[in-house]
């Protein structure tokens, strides 16, 4: 019967290890599974972008209109500048409605045109309405409380650095959180820091400044100071009209742009219906979607933002939001493993307690005689399960079949040896015992009937215990209903 309990021990503890060590596994097959396999939406699959998440239409009946621009907040949801409906509505990270915000309308804290927002961690929410050229601010309940009225008509907002972005028709205005100008990148034209109705900005984590200049066909970037760095495209010939195709031109027309933490760049192509992805050295890393109506594609989009993993975009004229997961830049597809790295790192120490050692027992001769002669060595031998003993002990103890023990033979230090013969006059048998108690690492418990050995043992610092306290303290622990644990020992909280 013990032996039948132990072996139930050993089995679940086994089970337990297999079970977790099969949890990581499927931890790193699910992700691999996420990162590659194509998205569960309609239409085939030539027709979405493998990254495609969800779109959104509207909620409850009530369609989007010509959404223009996208923000999206602290908690993932994601805030839409509904323009043809005059309002602000909010969806969570999976699509879902939460509610709209903003009174349709001319005239103070009203909103007629809403073409973008921006929402700062606090909560608020900036609004920019082009047809009245002014943003109206927002509290966290979707309260209007203020008015800004910008030199120029705004197009854009961004919040970044602590800082509001906006984006007016000769280039980029930055203002405090209370509607305070503190600087601006303006001034139009064609060469390079200059601008041309700009319908987006990007703010790098070194403050570079990443510029969808729109009419001047390119994306820019400029340093805190507003010196250029680079262009990626350049502004149409004079005597162009749109239709102009040479290899020169990058974009159709580059409508808006956001960054995301890896310094990925995504630039809104609103004529070519895409997306186009660039480092921040201004290199084009890849395109995503295409012209068309099915989810995943576009039909002249507009407004974008970053946030929480996902590219949330106004997809204008299909009356819709596509959300998006970012892309990757290449060389960095390993991060996405590094959570299931750090954990299969950390597996040991997730097993460790079904691994740690208990306590190791050290029996003389006399233990063995004491388990033979006993009918009820059953609770003893449950207790202790394994011991370390001398090889001569260990073969006489696997003799005796009846005594269900793992006996480990340990050989003992000479120098041990040596030292205790020395001190004690002893038996050599009780001496390797001693020594082979003081060689063990962790807990220890010499298990003694012999006077002698328990003398020497305290003095040595070895905790000792007979047979018969380990039997009474186990028969103790049974009429309480505790588990079964040896008593305490000399050298381990008191005199045995």
């Amino acid at each position: 019967m013990a032996r039948s309990a132990r072996s139930d021990r050993a089995m679940v503890k086994q089970l337990v290890i297999i079970l977790v060590l099969l949890l990581l596994f499927a931890l790193l097959a699910v992700t691999y599974y996420l990162l590659t396999r194509p998205p569960e939406v309609e239409g085939s699959a030539e027709d979405r972008d493998r990254r495609f998440l969800f779109s959104i239409y509207g909620f409850e009946g009530d369609l989007l209109r010509r959404p223009t621009g996208v923000g999206i907040d602290s908690r993932g949801n994601i805030h839409v500048a509904d323009t043809g409906k005059r309002r602000i509505a909010v969806f969570d990270s999976n699509g879902r409605f939460v509610r709209v915000y903003g009174e349709a309308g001319k005239g103070d804290l009203l909103i007629y045109d809403p073409i973008d927002v921006a929402i700062t961690p606090d909560g608020r929410a900036w609004v920019v309405d082009k047809t009245q050229g002014k943003i109206v601010e927002f509290d966290v309940t979707g309260r209007a409380v203020r008015d800004i009225v910008t030199p120029e008509l705004p197009l854009s907002i961004t919040y970044a650095d602590e800082n509001l972005f906006v984006t007016v028709e000769s280039g980029v205005l930055v203002a405090d959180l209370d509607g305070n100008l503190l600087t601006g990148y303006v001034r139009r034209g064609k060469e390079a820091g200059s601008f041309d109705r700009p319908g987006g900005v990007a703010v790098g984590e070194d403050g570079t400044l990443y510029v969808a200049d729109t009419l001047n066909y390119r994306v820019q970037a400029l340093s805190t100071q507003g010196q250029p760095i680079w262009q990626y495209g350049e502004p149409l010939p004079s005597d162009a009209a749109i239709q102009f195709s040479a290899e020169q031109r990058k974009f159709g027309l580059p409508s808006n742009i956001a960054i995301d933490e890896t310094g990925l760049l995504y630039v809104v192509d609103g004529l070519n219906s895409e997306l186009k992805v660039l480092d921040t050295d201004g290199q084009l890393i890849e395109v995503i979607g295409d012209v068309g109506h099915e989810d995943g594609r576009f039909y002249y989009p507009d407004g974008i933002d970053y946030g929480n993993g996902r590219i949330a975009i106004a997809d204008k004229f299909n009356d819709r939001v596509s959300v998006f997961r970012t892309p990757l830049p290449p060389g960095q597809q390993w991060r996405a493993f590094v959570p299931y790295i750090i954990g299969l790192l950390l597996l040991p120490l997730l097993i460790l307690p079904f691994l740690r050692r208990g306590r190791r027992y050290v029996l003389t001769p006399d233990v063995l005689d004491a388990l033979v002669a006993d009918e009820d060595r059953d609770i003893v031998t449950d207790a202790l399960k394994r011991v370390f003993v001398t090889e001569e002990l260990a073969v006489l103890g696997r003799s005796h079949e009846d005594v269900d023990l793992k006996w480990q033979d340990r050989e003992p230090k000479d120098e041990d040896v040596e030292r205790i013969a020395e001190r004690f006059d002893l038996a050599p048998v009780h001496v390797q015992a001693l020594a082979i108690a003081l060689g063990l690492r962790g807990k220890r418990l010499l298990v003694t009937g012999d006077e002698g050995v328990r003398i020497a043992a305290r003095e040595l610092e070895v905790p000792v215990v007979s047979y018969e306290e380990i039997k009474r303290a186990i028969e103790e622990q049974g009429r309480k209903g505790g588990p079964s644990k040896t008593p305490p020992a000399s050298g381990e909280g008191g005199e045995a």
